[in-house]
């Protein structure tokens, strides 16, 4: 999940660019539906965020659920060449907010009624109880992202709740995809093809 800024540092403005790696269901005997990697930060330039943000990406194999209002992170993906690293509009927006007429390609347009929505899948994912009987928050190590947290109130600047708040939905939206047929890809190894062969 990315909520991003799209001017370059200024003074006045208290806003940073967040971004957090969430790990979904692998395996039961490991971690998952954690936060796995953060950066919240708000370099000299947008761009330099935005680097970093794909970098996370491609490091740990992962796609981002964004924040669209401002087009500097979609237009920096794009001069990369890694717009695939980008989640698009999720289908369950349609079902949270149906009267709206905003349809971008890539990430979300958060509205009142999508954040009250995010609000309410935050607070569930916060207090499910997982399976050694303590609540999902207690496996949270950003100290900062708990503070935040802590202190949101809907009006407050809280770069990292929205972050996660855009984790959880998208973990939801996969949640919801339901594989119709499986199709195994047979590939031949690297070293087996005629060119490496006499």
């Amino acid at each position: 999940g990315i909520d991003p800024y799209d001017q370059d540092k200024a003074e006045s403005s208290v806003s940073f660019g967040s971004i957090f790696i969430y790990k979904r269901f692998v395996s039961a005997d490991q971690t998952y539906h954690i936060p796995v990697a953060e950066y919240t930060a708000r370099p000299d330039f947008a761009n330099d965020f935005y680097e970093q943000c794909r970098r996370l990406l491609e490091y740990y194999n992962a796609k981002a659920l964004y924040e669209n209002q401002n087009p500097g992170l979609k237009k920096y993906f794009e001069t990369k060449f890694c717009t695939h690293l980008l989640h698009t509009q999720p289908n369950i927006i349609k079902s949270i907010s149906p009267n709206s007429n905003v349809n971008r390609q890539y990430g979300i347009h958060m509205t009142t009624p999508i954040k009250s929505e995010l609000e309410i899948m935050t607070r569930d994912w916060l207090k499910t109880e997982l399976t050694d009987g303590v609540m999902q928050l207690t496996k949270i190590l950003s100290i900062p992202l708990l503070k935040e947290l802590i202190a949101y109130d809907g009006n407050r600047n809280t770069d990292r709740v929205i972050a996660i708040m855009l984790c959880i939905l998208q973990d939801t939206e996969m949640h919801r995809i339901k594989v119709k047929e499986k199709i195994e890809i047979k590939r031949e190894s690297f070293f087996d093809r005629k060119l490496f062969i006499n």
